[in-house]
């Protein structure tokens, strides 16, 4: 009895023992934690990413009027060859443009936003600007105005096409003196004023105020060009002939006979040439070259009260009240 006890038992334990084999590892209860556990260890590799972008502020302020559209362009480290954008926008008062983070040189203001109006009396420019990384940048005030007017040539003395250096020079809208300048050591001379005068037609180019001859004047005319290329000459031409005599006084009398009474043909100014071809007691007979409105020289003969004329000497054509300086 005992045998066959131990023989069921043993054969309980193997049916025992083969179930639970046979059920695997899902017999087994697994615990749950409510939380993670951390084991304070830190990772061998952190890599972190930022994104962004630049933000540049150009405010813009217009003196005459605004123009109806703007084209903005970027370059960046001085290369003007391709823009990083290009932008149309209307005539805001500020411009903000966006850009990729890490694309502008951040060492030196070799940044570039050309600012490009869409009519043709205004100028391009550029503006430069140092770059960041990422963030905002804020430039300086901008003016959208007009192009410059200039004018440009050379001075010449008119008896033998020398050029002359140290003549003074400016442009005029009567009263107001809007540019000045003297020609260099090769008679060259340059000037620019402000656009909003291309439709005035009183623009005058007067030269010579610091020479003994009368100082030359010419109407600029702006209405069709930015540009203009004036010659200018000074004192008498090669046309006139003989001992050449220069009014020392304004309003000077240039009659038709040396008697009294005789009528007066023009007043001269001071600095005018006569060339004398005749001699009186008290009065000159000669030639005065008239500069006609087209351009053309004209010539005419009178007389000259002899006291009124002062013999030319081209040795030193600067007034003595113009302490002249030669230009180096």
């Amino acid at each position: 009895m005992k045998i066959l006890k131990k023989i069921k038992e043993s054969k309980c334990m193997t049916v025992i023992f083969l179930s639970i084999f046979a059920g695997g590892c899902s017999m087994f209860i697994i615990p749950r934690y409510p939380e993670v556990i951390y084991n304070d260890r830190q990772p061998l590799i952190s890599v972190t990413y930022d994104y962004g972008e630049i933000e540049v502020h150009l405010p813009l302020v217009y003196p005459r009027y605004r123009p109806e559209q703007i084209a903005f362009q970027v370059y960046s480290g001085g290369d003007t060859t391709f823009p990083l954008i290009s932008v149309m926008q209307g005539p805001l008062d500020e411009i903000v443009l966006f850009l990729p983070h890490g694309v502008l040189d951040v060492e030196d203001s070799t940044n570039l936003i050309k600012i490009m109006p869409q009519d043709y009396d205004f100028r391009n420019f550029y503006v430069p600007f140092k770059g960041i990384g990422a963030g905002r940048i804020d430039l300086p005030v901008n003016a959208i105005d007009f192009k410059p007017l200039i004018v440009q040539g050379v001075v010449t003395l008119a008896q033998n096409d020398s050029t002359l250096s140290g003549v003074a020079l400016s442009v005029q809208v009567f009263p107001a003196t809007l540019a000045r300048t003297k020609s260099d050591e090769n008679g060259i001379f340059e000037m620019g004023i402000p656009g909003e005068f291309m439709k005035s037609p009183n623009i005058e180019l007067v030269a010579g105020t610091n020479l003994i001859f009368k100082p030359f004047r010419q109407k600029l005319d702006y209405s069709n060009t930015k540009g203009i290329y004036q010659d200018v000459r000074i004192g008498p031409s090669k046309t006139l002939e003989g001992p050449i005599y220069l009014t020392n006084k304004k309003y000077v009398h240039f009659r038709e006979n040396p008697d009294v009474g005789s009528e007066t043909k023009f007043l001269l100014d001071k600095g005018e040439s006569v060339a004398v071809k005749r001699m009186t007691r008290g009065e000159y007979f000669g030639d005065i070259e008239v500069l006609l409105q087209d351009g053309k020289l004209v010539v005419f003969d009178g007389w000259v009260v002899k006291e009124d004329l002062t013999l030319m000497q081209l040795e030193n054509i600067f007034s003595k009240e113009s302490n002249h300086e030669p230009v180096e």
